[in-house]
C-alpha cells in the first residue's frame, strides 16, 4: 500500500502534469506577462512620439535626427564608434611586445 503511495506522489511531483511542470509553467506565464508589460509601455510611448511628431515640429525634427541621422544644411554629423573590449592580452601589448617574446625563445 505505501509503495503504491509512494509512486503515485512520484508521479504526481515529476510527472507530465505534475507539480514541477505547474511551477515551471507559471513561471514562463509570469515572464511573458512581464514582457507584454513592457511591450505595451513601449506601444504607449511610440504612439505619445507620434501624436507628437504630427502635431510639434520641433519634435518632428528631434526625431529625425535621433532615428533618421538627419541634419540641417552646413551641420555636420560626428559618429562615433563604441570602444571595444574584445582586446586579448597579445593584442594589447602590440606587435613589438610579440616580436620581443619571440626573440627571447
Amino acid at each position: 500500500m505505501f509503495a503504491i503511495a509512494g509512486i503515485l506522489l512520484l508521479s504526481a511531483a515529476k510527472g507530465e502534469r505534475g507539480v514541477e511542470r505547474v511551477v515551471h509553467l507559471r513561471a514562463e506565464l509570469e515572464a511573458a506577462n512581464d514582457r507584454n508589460f513592457r511591450l505595451v509601455q513601449q506601444i504607449s510611448g511610440l504612439r505619445r512620439d507620434l501624436e507628437m511628431a504630427r502635431s510639434d515640429d520641433a519634435t518632428l525634427e528631434r526625431l529625425a535626427r535621433r532615428y533618421l541621422g538627419m541634419v540641417r544644411p552646413g551641420e555636420v554629423l560626428y559618429h562615433v564608434p563604441p570602444v571595444t573590449t574584445g582586446i586579448t592580452s597579445n593584442e594589447e601589448d602590440g606587435p613589438a611586445a610579440s616580436a620581443t617574446s619571440d626573440s627571447q625563445d
